[in-house]
């Protein structure tokens, strides 16, 4: 619930648009961000609009005494110059009037409720017996720009990790103590990534140029997971419990443990991380040699990663679905994946 009403106050949609007139005007205000039985019950005096949401309306209307309450979808205003009488028992750690006043209310009536302080030039948003400070767009965007340079820098350590995953692919050397490195990359990497999607969201349209660097910068991440499960699962006895979401719940001091994170992917406690395991080739086949999907289709059921590297033009073009076109973009494929293989291990 907090993230979809952070979105709802992000910069440029009506609501924060609403919000930022009534700072300009250094007044303050208190929003209920919905309508039900309770906050009815606890409503006293004001009167009934019902017109259409505008950002200028509500900022007329937070001149008044009492708080505006808004419609559950937040396109009416209701009703203006309502006073609030939430039950005076129930526990608030705030001291100011109108911050008590919106934190017992959305308390008792289960519905957002925002408070906007004039001496503070601050906006508050109640939910659940918890405040969350409402932050400039200048300070979301300082984080944001951090946590895209922590980003690169994960991305970039998973690129070379995957450089050298590959590498041991083609020579059918990869352990279980690779593919978790890889893994333990990868799930570092997400983490931030979508912690960059969430801020991106509350920026609204302040959050442009960021949403661009990133998605960029996590192209990499695009499908990686599905691909190591589908090269991956078959080393295990249901090759569906290989899942790297798995990881999700870790803290990264786990997350440096190969052997939990082994565990955690399916391979069963004291997993010896030295064993080794084999890849069908999919993730090679397709980010590094380009190859599309219904190609690499009808090849790995036939062979082996291994096995493609020593097949001929003229076997390939005896498989079923591929003729001299095909032979020749898969023959180009598997030479752009062993000369990248080969440079990493000059």
């Amino acid at each position: 619930m907090l993230q979809r009403y952070l979105k709802l106050l992000a910069p440029g949609t009506p609501l924060r648009a609403g919000i930022d007139r009534i700072l300009h005007g250094r007044t303050g205000a208190l929003i209920v961000l919905g309508s039900n039985r309770s906050v009815q019950q606890i409503s006293s005096g004001g009167f009934r609009i019902d017109v259409d949401f505008s950002e200028q309306a509500l900022r007329e209307l937070a001149k008044l005494d009492g708080a505006i309450v808004l419609s559950n979808d937040l396109t009416r205003i209701l009703a203006a110059g309502v006073h609030l009488v939430p039950a005076g028992d129930i526990p608030t750690a705030e001291t100011g009037t109108r911050h008590r006043s919106a934190d017992r209310t959305a308390q008792a009536a289960g519905v957002p409720v925002i408070s906007v302080s004039a001496s503070m030039g601050t906006v508050s948003l109640f939910i659940g017996g918890r405040r969350h400070v409402v932050e400039q767009a200048s300070d979301v965007l300082s984080r944001g720009d951090q946590t895209l340079a922590a980003l690169a820098s994960l991305v970039t350590r998973l690129e070379e990790t995957l450089e050298r995953f590959t590498a041991l692919e083609v020579a059918d050397q990869v352990t279980l103590r690779d593919l978790a490195g890889v893994a333990h990359r990868y799930e570092l990497a997400r983490r931030l990534s979508a912690e960059l999607d969430f801020l991106i969201e509350i920026l609204g349209i302040e959050g442009r140029l960021l949403q661009m660097q990133h998605a960029e910068l996590a192209a990499p991440l695009q499908g990686l997971a599905e691909l190591l499960e589908s090269d991956y699962g078959h080393n295990l006895p249901d090759p569906a419990a290989l899942r790297l979401d798995n990881l999700q719940n870790f803290t990264p001091e786990e997350l440096l443990g190969g052997q939990l994170v082994a565990e955690r992917l399916g391979f069963g406690v004291g997993a010896y991380l030295d064993a080794p395991i084999s890849s069908l080739g999919r993730r090679v086949l397709t980010t590094v040699g380009g190859l599309p999907g219904h190609i690499v289709d009808l090849l790995l059921p036939q062979h082996s990663l291994q096995e493609l590297f020593t097949i001929s033009h003229s076997e390939l073009m005896e498989l079923d679905g591929i003729g001299e076109r095909r032979a020749r973009l898969i023959r180009n494929a598997l030479l752009r994946v062993g000369e990248s293989a080969y440079a990493r291990n000059e």
